[in-house]
């Protein structure tokens, strides 16, 4: 089975993600891509207002060292003789006409920050995976975690589905429930979150090469839709950063 990421280099989460599905399937990963557009002024302004501006710029200057590097995520492709690109748009002609000259069979998507259309989706014979860190059907859309967290629920989901031109759509391959603790805030969360993902993905690629893939509904009906949180549910999460771990508060937080 020929397989093809698509995802971002930031070098938080991602690294400890990819790296046990590197030393797993690398020897089928014929390439990995990292589309445009992640990091935008929306998303910025967000990250200020939940970390606040001291960790936001520790943050955006780890990102800038690991970029002047060449990437975390790039080089832990590159050093394995798998080849990256960084693409513009991955609808574009050339790029589909890329990937069909690698014979990719599966593309597995990790943050993709595009809309991925039919054309790709219908490239490789095994389908499109995309790991999104809510528990489908419910809590489509962005931040989940943080809105699991603040609706007070005591589990997130994380869910790896076959992608269709729908936002968090395509049926549920595997999913897990994550604890949310008293004291649990984004900080604890995310890398709960992505070592999850990591085995997810795992179960997943595994059943695909061997063809046995179970598939349930993402059932529409049953949909719930997050957007960025508004200023107050913002306010309210900063208070239980500052009751819960009072050293991740700005002027102390950790980057």
């Amino acid at each position: 089975m020929r397989i093809f990421f698509l995802l971002v280099d930031e070098p938080f989460y991602t690294p400890a993600c990819v790296e046990p599905l590197l030393d797993r399937f690398g020897a089928d990963v014929v390439g990995a891509a990292f589309p445009a557009g992640f990091f935008d002024w929306k998303r910025l302004k967000t990250t200020i207002a939940l970390y606040g501006a001291f960790s936001t710029v520790g943050r955006m200057a780890r990102m800038a060292f690991a970029s002047v590097r060449g990437g975390i995520v790039h080089r832990q492709f590159a050093t394995r003789g798998i080849r990256v690109q960084d693409v513009a748009d991955v609808n574009a002609p050339a790029f589909l006409d890329e990937l069909r000259a690698l014979g990719v069979d599966l593309i597995v998507s990790i943050n993709t920050p595009q809309k991925v259309k039919a054309p790709l989706l219908a490239l490789p014979a095994n389908g499109c995976l995309n790991v999104h860190f809510g528990m489908l059907p419910r809590y489509r859309g962005l931040l989940p975690i943080f809105h699991a967290l603040m609706n007070g629920e005591p589990t997130f989901g994380v869910t790896v589905h076959l992608m269709d031109e729908k936002l968090d759509n395509g049926d549920i391959v595997a999913q897990r429930a994550v604890t949310i603790g008293a004291s649990d805030t984004l900080d604890t969360l995310y890398p709960k979150a992505f070592t999850v993902a990591s085995e997810l993905l795992a179960e997943a690629m595994d059943a695909c090469a061997r063809g046995a893939l179970v598939r349930r509904p993402n059932v529409e009906a049953e949909k719930t839709y997050y957007s960025y949180p508004s200023p107050e549910r913002i306010k309210a999460y900063r208070r239980r950063v500052k009751n819960a771990r009072p050293e991740l508060v700005e002027g102390r937080a950790r980057v």
